[in-house]
């Protein structure tokens, strides 16, 4: 019978998505955290021509108070304002987005990209 529990545990636990697990409580800390009007910063990949010099980066999108930013680990923030984005993808794992032509690719967490297109648009 205990085999059987233990079993049964370890494959309950390979079941759960930990990253998709922790990764909401932070995303629900952040929504929460901007509804409160502070500054928030928001994971995601960015290709930009002007920003990147056209390779996908790593980093984070700040917005709320002052204006919007783009910083990859170990950088300082820079101005990003990437103009009008239209959606082009979307899944379970992530939402992309183009501006000026294709030329900018902003992609994140599909819970969190009505932050960022708030922040962008105020």
């Amino acid at each position: 019978m205990g085999e059987m529990l233990v079993v049964l545990v370890g494959n309950l636990l390979t079941m759960i998505d930990m990253t998709e697990l922790f990764g909401g409580r932070r995303r629900r800390s952040r929504r929460a955290a901007s509804a409160r009007g502070e500054r928030v910063s928001v994971p995601c990949v960015l290709r930009s021509e002007e920003l990147t010099a056209g390779r996908e980066r790593r980093g984070w999108v700040a917005g709320g108070e002052g204006p919007v930013t783009w910083r990859t680990p170990g950088a300082e923030p820079v101005p990003f304002d990437p103009g009008e984005l239209t959606m082009q993808a979307v899944d379970r794992q992530s939402v992309t987005f183009h501006a000026a032509g294709g030329r900018t690719e902003l992609r994140l967490h599909p819970d969190e990209a009505s932050l960022v297109l708030r922040a962008l648009a105020g």
